[in-house]
């Protein structure tokens, strides 16, 4: 039977997204670079995260959506106020932790759900 995700584990998870975030954007301005970012670099460590470890694919989706919501809500909010690269570190680790956290909540709630039968979509 597979295990729902631990809050532990989720904080962990949003803690590397975090220091992803504000490294990658930290180096990018440095560099004056505002092409790049550092989201496909979280994007694909989540993606790897969810395949290695916890495939439900309903609680997949919710996050996905709540993080793009998240992503595409606060980036025209906190841009012209804090700049581009501050907002977009910003808005990238609010966006990974908000997703991590519905993920963890659907991915419990399916869980209890089909625990018995073992059956996650």
């Amino acid at each position: 039977m597979k295990r729902p995700v631990s809050w532990s584990e989720t904080a962990l998870v949003s803690a590397a997204c975090w220091a992803i975030s504000g490294l990658g954007y930290g180096v990018f301005a440095a560099l004056d670079e505002p092409q790049l970012s550092p989201a496909p670099v979280i994007g694909l460590g989540l993606t790897q995260w969810f395949i290695a470890y916890h495939r439900c694919w309903r609680a997949a989706v919710a996050a996905c959506l709540a993080g793009f919501f998240v992503l595409f809500g606060l980036v025209d909010i906190l841009r012209p106020d804090l700049g581009r690269y501050v907002a977009d570190a910003l808005v990238m680790g609010t966006a990974s932790t908000v997703a991590l956290t519905v993920f963890a909540l659907v991915d419990r709630v399916c869980g209890r759900r089909h625990g018995a039968a073992g059956r996650h979509w």
